[in-house]
């Protein structure tokens, strides 16, 4: 038979195993939550800008351009928006880029691409992994809108590949030597522009990289869409197997973020 005296502390031991099993159901539930977001990442502003998603660019577009389903925008198109936007002073050397890109981070000119749950950076040789803030929102809505499409399709096992980003003039003069679609003038100087392999994805199933038809179908798709919806220009490089965009920037964000701004100190 229990004793009397026990009695307070079976009841004090039992308060503390309520006590420590309610702290451990919150530390669980908020490592769901945690897990929630890490997963659904596409689902954060920040994969979905609004301003570059919401603004008009059929009519705010800066320069003007007119809705398109070809994907064949000419490279001195390509230019005009490159430079009324993007960086003023393209860098000359790579020396030079790795001197100032602390200062323009700093005050984001222009942002670091990394790999996400939308895509994936291959190995960068000629290029550096940073572009304007338009141009990352392009970007993530691009990845948004082609893991929505496979979603539908259930055939979401697939990220696409960046293959080049920014470039100095070093590096472009040195691509121009056997890269057929590499100008000496090119809109990858100015932070405005990326390159997405249509080759290879990234399979995230096997962690492996393949080609896919149902792949390049669905990012060939969002392209288009995106395009008619002049969000940026586009053109197929065959040589390359990549697709050459340069963000288009709206209007009214161009006023909010005084695109003056985009130029290095010389």
């Amino acid at each position: 038979m229990e004793r009397v005296q026990d009695m307070p502390q079976k009841k004090q031991k039992q308060k503390r195993v309520s006590i420590n099993f309610l702290f451990f159901t919150i530390e669980v539930l908020i490592l769901m939550l945690i897990g929630f977001i890490f997963f659904n990442v596409d689902e954060i502003k920040i994969f979905k800008p609004k301003e570059f998603t919401e603004c008009d660019h059929v009519h705010f577009a800066s320069p003007s351009i007119s809705p398109s389903s070809k994907l064949n925008d000419p490279n001195e198109i390509h230019l005009i928006h490159a430079q009324k936007n993007g960086l003023k002073f393209p860098f000359v050397t790579n020396v030079e880029f790795d001197s100032e890109i602390d200062s323009l981070k700093r005050k984001s000119v222009l942002l670091e691409v990394t790999d996400n749950k939308f895509y994936q950076l291959k190995s960068l040789y000629n290029s550096k992994p940073y572009l304007i803030p338009e141009a990352v929102d392009m970007l993530n809505e691009i990845g948004y809108r082609f893991q929505r499409k496979l979603k539908e399709k259930k055939y979401n096992n697939y990220r696409f590949r960046i293959t080049s980003l920014l470039r100095t003039e070093e590096t472009q003069n040195k691509l121009s030597h056997f890269n057929h679609n590499a100008t000496l003038h090119s809109a990858h100087l100015y932070g405005t522009t990326v390159d997405i392999s249509y080759k290879n994805f990234i399979n995230t199933k096997k962690d492996t990289i393949e080609s896919s038809y149902e792949a390049v179908q669905t990012l060939t798709k969002v392209l288009v869409e995106m395009r008619e919806e002049c969000k940026f220009l586009a053109v197929r490089e065959r040589h390359q197997s990549c697709f050459h965009i340069t963000v288009v920037v709206c209007q009214p964000i161009a006023e909010k973020n005084n695109h003056h701004f985009y130029s290095k100190v010389k």
